[in-house]
């Protein structure tokens, strides 16, 4: 599995200003802690079954997509497991292909700004929340 940038540890900030592509099962982005955030400026493009973009494992983790997101093949663009997660999407959200997934989040009272457009086709999912208490 590769991974472009692994932090493990509470409070982590990744700013990311460059166009990132992933594919394969990669990841671009993975935090393993609280309170973590997550700034994309850039284009992010995942494509493919277990492909991540942006990954935060713990509670109170944010993501901010300022860049496009486009996802396909199976891939996910934003996948956070924690409770109080949000997600602030200001760029073009594209995704395609079942079983893609733009922005995913696995915890109680996520929240989900999404202020981008967003083309969802070919049987893909721009946002899914599985938990209590969500505003999307």
């Amino acid at each position: 599995e590769s991974i472009g940038i692994q932090i493990d540890g509470d409070k982590a900030v990744v700013n990311n200003e460059g166009e990132s592509t992933i594919t394969n099962g990669g990841t671009g982005t993975q935090i393993n802690g609280d309170d973590a955030t997550a700034n994309n400026s850039g284009k992010t493009t995942v494509d493919g079954k277990d492909s991540t973009g942006t990954e935060i494992n713990g509670n109170n983790g944010k993501v901010i997509q300022d860049g496009d997101l486009d996802v396909s093949g199976g891939g996910h663009g934003i996948d956070i497991t924690g409770d109080s997660a949000t997600v602030d999407n200001k760029g073009t959200m594209t995704v395609t292909d079942p079983e893609s997934i733009g922005i995913q989040i696995d915890g109680d009272k996520a929240v989900v700004n999404n202020e981008g457009e967003s083309t969802i086709t070919n049987g893909g999912t721009g946002t899914q929340i599985n938990g209590d208490d969500a505003t999307a």
